[in-house]
């Protein structure tokens, strides 16, 4: 309410104006009074979503960084606040899924148990991919200056406790020239201590990479062994991590760029050393069949999920995903359409600050099918 709307009402209290009053007040005080009702009736927004100011979304602190980025450019471009919590993957599912988030963003698509969960409580719900990332392994070994290599099978042992010391012959095997040098120390593995769609792809990518990581570990929350500790969030590990000598973690590589922190090349599928780089995520992509629906569980259950994780190509990072916006496939009218232009900005435009976070753009081809989904979404 203007001031002098507020002066003007502080002015008459609670009088009810009778005929007889309104028959003694000019014209002209009318005509403010008038103004004063319209103002105060549409505080709110009056029809056509001109009241939908923020939308709100939560979960994945994968895309955290650039979720934060969009949302200062988007308030600027359209007057349109994008309120994200970082809370992790299964928050953002359950959050969605209870109707407390107006979409929630997670690494890895909801289960056949989270959908049904969905379903019951709204209907269908919609996957759109939002950004694609790496995952990079980071470590502390005070004195190590040359970049560490590992390859699936060790990490694997060091997740599953079978490693169990830095100067273990397997890692050895593969950095031959840091015999004597890498130390006896035990290695304190840190892995996410709430459930986290950055733990199922790396979990992902340890049972499709090798044999002796099991199937019934991959997941955004695996009980892991008597290892090392928990911590929450991609920052919560990547903090550990860089105050802690002999450590190893996984996080999305903004997290290691941010943080200052080593971070191992891996061995891919095709033998060749690669980092966690956006030219790792586009090469992993590529030969990811993106334009082939997936046949295993939990991308077989929705639109537009893909694993990246262990692809078939020359340059591919193995250790690679896409991060996910999920929403009800029904939406409130007014609010619905903000939280579809939204969603449809930053799978296009929003994609040119990919790079400067770490994370690689979605494909031209992935981005045109995506704004074909996000027309499907329904206003009621």
């Amino acid at each position: 309410m203007s001031r002098g709307c507020w002066l003007f009402y502080a002015g008459i209290g609670n009088v009810t104006l009778s005929s007889f009053m309104l028959k003694r007040v000019p014209f002209y005080m009318m005509a403010f009074l008038g103004s004063c009702i319209m103002i105060t009736g549409c505080a709110g927004g009056c029809g056509g979503g001109q009241g939908v100011k923020r939308i709100n979304g939560g979960g994945a602190t994968f895309v955290d960084p650039i979720m934060q980025k969009w949302s200062a450019v988007y308030k600027e471009k359209k007057g349109i606040e994008i309120d994200y919590k970082k809370t992790g993957s299964g928050n953002g599912i359950q959050q969605v899924t209870a109707r407390t988030l107006d979409f929630g963003c997670s690494d890895a698509p909801m289960n056949k148990e989270q959908t049904e969960t969905a379903k019951k409580e709204g209907g269908d719900v919609v996957h759109v991919p939002v950004v694609m990332g790496a995952v990079a392994l980071i470590y502390n070994l005070p004195g190590i200056d040359k970049q560490l290599i590992l390859d699936s099978k060790v990490i694997a042992d060091i997740y599953l406790g079978n490693i169990k010391n830095w100067d273990h012959e397997a890692i050895l095997a593969l950095n031959p020239e840091l015999k004597g040098k890498l130390p006896a120390s035990p290695i304190v593995p840190v892995y996410r201590a709430e459930s986290s769609g950055t733990t199922n792809i790396f979990t992902e990518y340890l049972n499709k990479a090798g044999k002796d990581f099991p199937a019934s570990m991959v997941s955004s929350a695996p009980k892991w062994p008597q290892i090392g500790t928990g911590q929450n969030g991609n920052d919560g590990i990547a903090a550990f991590v860089s105050n802690n000598a002999n450590t190893i973690g996984y996080v999305e590589v903004f997290f290691a760029q941010k943080n200052n922190i080593k971070f191992a090349k891996l061995t891919n599928k095709k033998g060749t050393l690669v980092s966690p780089d956006d030219e790792g995520a586009v090469a992993a992509a590529a030969v990811a069949g993106l334009a082939n629906p997936p046949t295993k569980e939990p991308h077989s259950l929705h639109e537009l999920t893909f694993s990246l994780t262990d692809t078939d190509g020359d340059k591919a990072y193995p250790i690679c995903g896409i991060s996910y916006a999920i929403l009800y496939k029904k939406q409130p009218k007014d609010k619905g359409k903000v939280i579809v232009e939204f969603l449809k900005w930053a799978s296009t435009e929003g994609q040119e600050f990919s790079k400067d976070l770490g994370y690689s753009p979605l494909p031209d081809a992935l981005r045109k099918q995506i704004g074909a989904r996000l027309d499907q979404v329904q206003f009621e």
